[in-house]
């Protein structure tokens, strides 16, 4: 039998697939993200109230840009590391200096990015990927990898995998170029220069790996500039090309990176994933120079913080259970108001949540209402406490969740107005009655906070029977009152009584129940009569719980019936 095997070769190996986001325009979108900045969020918003983006923030976008790179203790090296399409056309190239882009265009808008900024953001995506795969890993100045090998079948193959994943970064606002292949620098070289499709992806399937890597330039393999250069000279255009010349001749020039590159060349890639491993509390924020006062500005730059929160959290299979929003002063105004230069605003979550929307609406309602004493030049949207995520199964989430899949329309909109309810009335006036061991109706119930235990399903419960004629006919207490209302009149009929203030005749009295001596333990035993009373008035009528205490006779309303 172990020789039949061995025949057959035993059993193949899937091979391991990696896919590589391309940001080919990483560092100009950092830059003119703070361009924008400069402008937002009050130009922004005046936009967005006719239908489009305000002519201040059109141009921040459209100016020509020119980016520096520069580590955040040092100074850039006054040569350009990226510019955008604008600055292009009139002439200007990546590696000219300050000086010399300036001649072809005076009016250049320069702006520097740090690799701490690149390297945040890289790890930012990355969290995004991270839920297309176990490990992902990046590196400066434009790629995110991440590993799917064994799950792309979960997404529904790789072309629609590449397909959502594409569309979650272009929803962070960064173009993207997305290729899937056997190793992490191949795939890289055909995301750069591979034929993507409109949507800037590209499928390159295992066996045909080591055939469309030949058509890719010489430029895709990882080669400095200057043997790169050598090679064009002499007419080695495409990666094909160098894998037709003699390997001995072809090492003797490459150094030491010619074991690798010539692997890749011939479509092999063993090239390991430096694991990038997130922080573990996710934190958003933005700053911007004009400050801006209100709170209407502050609501159009969060939706943008809770969007790019929501994607991250969704990526790492977590959810947020409590969560701080830091809305940062201009500190000369705060100093003259006699104010913080920050105004925090905590959450606490009834159940964790991690939808942008979700996130949106428990917020919002409450920075509508904060007062805020200085304007603002900032606002910082921090994690304290995650969880792990609870969805439901496949599909099922769709169909509870409504017709096109809208969370909105499902049973998780219990946690969401729960959340919003704590955020405007306060922790402690929103809960859940916990039954008590008392016989006193008023010491029953008792609420308590909600918590994600208490909002998990509980278990049936057996059918109780059907209630007879005389209880259906009467009302159930709905209003429990924590402090009980005088009732300084005879409980018969025809007596008058004031209630809030409004007159009431007694119409009606009937005999609920005795408690007598109850909590004798605690050395002030209670013994009362309970009847149900029925009040009527000129314009409307009242059912209420009536108690009289049998040692003193005072009567009271303990239960308003509705």
């Amino acid at each position: 039998m172990s020789g039949a095997i061995e025949a057959q070769g035993g059993p193949t190996r899937e091979p391991q697939r990696f896919v590589a986001v391309v940001l080919p325009d990483l560092l100009c979108e950092l830059a003119g993200a703070s361009l924008v900045a400069g402008s937002a969020p009050r130009a922004a918003i005046a936009g967005a109230k006719h239908g489009s983006e305000s002519a201040e923030v059109s141009r921040a976008r459209s100016a020509p840009l020119g980016v520096l790179l520069a580590h955040a203790k040092t100074q850039n090296s006054g040569v350009l590391a990226a510019v955008n399409d604008a600055a292009k056309r009139c002439g200007v190239r990546v590696g000219q200096t300050v000086a010399e882009a300036n001649a072809f265009l005076s009016h250049l808008v320069v702006r520097e990015v740090t690799h701490e900024q690149i390297q945040k953001r890289l790890g930012e995506i990355a969290e995004v990927a991270l839920g297309f795969g176990p490990t992902v890993a990046i590196e400066a100045p434009d790629t995110v990898w991440v590993d799917v090998t064994g799950a792309a079948h979960l997404s529904g193959g790789e072309n629609a995998l590449l397909f959502e994943l594409a569309a979650r970064v272009r929803a962070l606002g960064h173009l993207a170029k997305v290729a899937v292949s056997n190793g992490p620098r191949l795939a890289q070289s055909f995301a750069r220069w591979g034929p993507v499709n409109r949507e800037g992806c590209l499928v390159v399937p295992a066996n045909e790996t080591a055939l469309r890597v030949r058509a890719l330039p010489v430029h895709a393999l990882p080669i400095d500039a200057e043997r790169t250069t050598w090679l064009v000279r002499l007419g080695v255009l495409t990666v094909g090309d160098l894998a037709r010349l003699p390997r001995s001749a072809a090492a003797s020039r490459l150094a030491d990176d010619a074991g690798r590159v010539l692997d890749l060349a011939e479509g092999r890639d063993d090239s390991p994933l430096d694991a990038y491993v997130p922080p573990s509390l996710p934190c958003e924020a933005i700053t911007w120079d004009e400050p801006a006062s209100g709170s209407e500005p502050l609501l159009f730059v969060l939706r943008g913080l809770v969007s790019r929160l929501g994607a991250r959290l969704e990526g790492r299979g977590e959810a947020v259970q409590a969560l701080d929003l830091v809305v940062m002063h201009d500190r000369s105004m705060a100093r003259l108001e006699g104010a913080s230069p920050e105004t925090v605003l905590r959450f606490e979550l009834s159940a964790p949540l991690w939808r942008g929307e979700e996130l949106y609406r428990v917020i919002a309602s409450r920075l509508g209402r904060a007062e805020l004493r200085a304007p603002s030049v900032g606002l910082r949207l921090e994690a304290r406490a995650v969880t792990r995520a609870l969805t439901l199964q496949l599909s099922l989430s769709r169909y509870a969740a409504g017709l096109g899949g809208n969370p909105s329309r499902g049973p998780e909109t219990l946690a969401i107005v729960l959340a919003e309810l704590i955020s405007d009335l306060g922790k402690d006036k929103v809960g859940l009655l916990k039954l008590e061991g008392s016989h006193r109706p008023e010491k029953k119930s008792r609420l308590v906070p909600v918590t994600p235990s208490l909002l998990a399903p509980r278990p049936a419960v057996s059918e109780l029977a059907p209630p007879g004629e005389a209880d259906a006919a009467k009302a159930v207490p709905t209003r429990l009152l924590s402090r009980p209302i005088p009732f300084d009149a005879p409980l018969r009929p025809g007596a008058t009584v004031s209630v809030e203030h409004r007159l009431y005749s007694v119409e009606r009295v009937t005999f609920e129940h005795r408690v007598a001596g109850v909590e004798w333990w605690t050395g002030q035993p209670v013994s009362r009569d309970y009847v149900r009373a029925w009040l009527g008035g000129r314009s409307s009528g009242l059912e209420v719980v009536v108690y009289v205490d049998r040692s003193t006779g005072e009567r009271k309303i303990q239960a308003i019936c509705d």
